[in-house]
């Protein structure tokens, strides 16, 4: 038995709110808290962060990435009451909030709640937040709405004590649009849309992917189940594959616990057969997938499907957001549109509901300065893990790295095609999905003269949708300093006639 499962034998995660609750009434110092706890504080979204000790990160649930403008004005509020005024949108579509302490979590999580944001379950091995559309209910090209699955999926998991075990974490993406905006071969579990005769009638529903984790050193993209679900029969099918994963999964090493093992020891026509004992019934066969285009990344101004009306996605370098920047996110959303703020896999904001007639008064405002609509073809798919400041994990200081070095590239005169997509994950775990992008960056470190400098090994043409691959290394171990050099190389060598010759 691993570490991690002796410590949920022991005491499973959900028990551990009074604990926590003791602990920061008596302001426990943190060497006094025993590291069992410190791990089952992960259960409500508490994470201690070793390289700031004292400090914690909480993790937010924005399932489909849906906020209302009370809700990010209350984010924005405890983030500058508690947390140093600066929060993370990341490829979850959560909010992460830094540098709380102890003895505030109680209330921090009181202030949130009574606002509707929930922190459980968001960390360790559980299922994480529930990705979706950020688009769900607007998109005028949208299959399924998505909207009613998300919040019955969080019924039937939330702090059911049959869930909060699993052998490790489980990753979910719904999205009922054309894009797959919710990358579901990177995922766990993945339903995109898709029709099937049933009866002698076409029925809309669900594909199911499996088995998809970008972490760790073996890489997997989801693979077909074979399996057509119905919208109704989402939930159930979600569930019978979470008891399949919590009974049968492997639980002896940690690096080798996810899903995807599962499948490589199963093959996916048992893990079908299981779910289907599950179900008690057998499952559909996959029908005809009805999306057509790989995820955009909802910047600029897009009209919606009621006339009159159109949404506004705005980019967040690096996906650091402040909380000035989030109270003013919720006045505009009020002001101009729906009283909404959504947010994407590539670590954006989108408004929601704009009237037409306001759109030049909300494009003129000072925030979209910084929040720009739309950013150069270098920033606008730059997707970046939280990174060495506020990550135990990482080796390298990534957003302000990826800053730097977009910024140099600029001045260098060097752009891209418009779509390009740079990722870069400060490890193996992946977190800024570094695989599946066209230019993908995993931290790294190299001895350079005595020194250990911060680097990157260099992955290219990883890709999602039809023909989605894991990219492939071809650098390892290069030293930021000379990052600029290699990048502006990739990037001149794939479109020469987009990119100056000269230097700026």
């Amino acid at each position: 038995m691993n570490q991690i499962e002796a410590i949920k034998t022991a005491k499973d995660g959900l028990d551990v709110w009074p604990d926590l609750v003791r602990y920061a009434a008596e302001c426990t110092p943190i060497e006094d808290i025993p590291a069992d706890d410190l791990q089952r504080f992960k259960w409500y979204g508490v994470f201690h962060r070793q390289q700031r000790p004292g400090t914690f990160m909480m993790r937010l649930r924005a399932p489909g990435g849906r906020l209302t403008a009370h809700q990010v004005r209350t984010i924005a509020e405890v983030a500058r009451e508690f947390g140093h005024g600066s929060a993370d949108v990341t490829s979850r579509q959560n909010i992460q909030l830094r540098d709380l302490v102890l003895h505030d979590i109680p209330t921090v999580i009181a202030r949130l709640e009574a606002a509707g944001v929930s922190a459980l379950q968001t960390g360790l091995d559980n299922v994480r937040n529930y990705m979706g559309c950020p688009l769900a209910g607007l998109d005028a090209d949208e299959v399924i709405d998505t909207t009613p699955i998300l919040e019955a999926i969080g019924r039937a998991h939330l702090k059911v004590r049959e869930f909060s075990n699993l052998p490790r974490k489980f990753n979910l993406s719904i999205a009922g649009c054309r894009e797959d905006c919710g990358h579901a071969q990177t995922q766990d579990l993945g339903f995109v849309p898709a029709t099937r005769l049933v009866d002698g009638r076409a029925v809309v529903g669900f594909n199911v992917l499996v088995g998809g984790a970008l972490g760790g050193t073996s890489p997997r993209l989801a693979t077909p189940l074979d399996a057509f679900v119905e919208p109704h029969e989402a939930v159930d099918l979600f569930v019978a594959l979470l008891r399949v994963f919590r009974d049968h999964g492997p639980r002896g090493k940690r690096t080798q616990a996810r899903l995807k093992w599962l499948i490589d020891a199963w093959g996916e026509e048992r893990l079908r057969d299981e779910v289907e004992a599950q179900l008690g019934r057998p499952l559909a066969r996959a029908g005809a997938p009805a999306g057509h285009r790989t995820a955009g990344d909802h910047l600029g101004v897009h009209a919606q499907r009621d006339p009159g009306l159109s949404y506004v996605g705005l980019h967040v370098p690096v996906g650091r957001i402040t909380a000035a920047q989030l109270t003013e996110l919720a006045r505009l959303s009020e002001r101009y549109g729906g009283g909404e703020v959504r947010l994407t896999v590539d670590q954006n904001v989108i408004l929601t509901h704009v009237r037409d007639q306001v759109l030049p008064d909300l494009l003129d405002e000072p925030l979209l300065q910084a929040l720009r609509p739309e950013p150069g073809n270098l920033w606008r798919n730059l997707v970046v893990c939280t990174g060495s400041d506020y990550c135990h994990y990482s080796l390298i200081d990534t957003k302000t790295r990826a800053v730097e070095l977009v910024t140099e590239l600029e001045r260098r005169g060097v752009d891209a095609a418009e779509g390009t997509r740079i990722h870069m994950s400060g490890c193996v775990h992946a977190c800024g999905k570094h695989h599946v992008a066209d230019i993908g960056l995993q931290g790294a470190n190299v001895r350079i003269d005595g020194r250990v400098e911060e680097a990157a090994d260099i992955f290219v043409d990883g890709r999602l949708g039809p023909g989605g691959r894991i990219g492939t290394r071809t650098g390892d171990r290069v030293p930021m300093t000379g990052m600029a050099d290699a990048l502006e190389g990739l990037l001149r060598e794939r479109e020469p006639a987009l990119i100056p010759l000269a230097r700026a």
